[in-house]
């Protein structure tokens, strides 16, 4: 099924974070977790090598810090093309990012709560894709 992907998560919940390791390597992922609220997360996202990257909207502050964090990843030619998850429970950011979102190539996104089925379903789907 997964070939020991390696998927890096960035959110600024560890209780999140822990759950979503356990998630991942219950299905033979390979899982990195990452305090989005850190100021070297997008440095630790590169030097992780991710396969794929699954990331909160928002940071602790309230704003769309994980919006940023995206955008500084897809600067990077290495990374321009990362499949990425966004999950939010944000919908109303959601919305109006949507637009912004249809030029992204390779990325889903998942409204919180979901559960465990969508979100390997979305993974999957995003892993299956060969880059253009």
């Amino acid at each position: 099924m997964t070939e020991h992907r390696h998927i890096v998560v960035v959110n600024d919940n560890p209780e999140f974070l822990e759950l979503m390791a356990e998630l991942l390597h219950s299905e033979n992922y390979a899982a990195t977790v990452i305090d989005g609220d850190r100021d070297n997360a997008v440095d630790l996202v590169r030097a992780a090598e991710p396969d794929c990257l699954i990331i909160d909207l928002r940071g602790g502050g309230g704003e769309l810090h994980g919006w940023d964090v995206i955008q500084e990843i897809r600067r990077d030619p290495k990374l321009s093309e990362l499949p990425t998850l966004i999950c939010s429970g944000d919908t109303r950011a959601l919305a109006q990012l949507a637009e912004d979102l249809v030029d992204k190539p390779r990325v889903s996104v998942i409204e919180k709560p979901f559960n465990i089925d969508e979100l390997f379903a979305k993974l999957d789907a995003l892993l299956e894709r060969e880059p253009a």
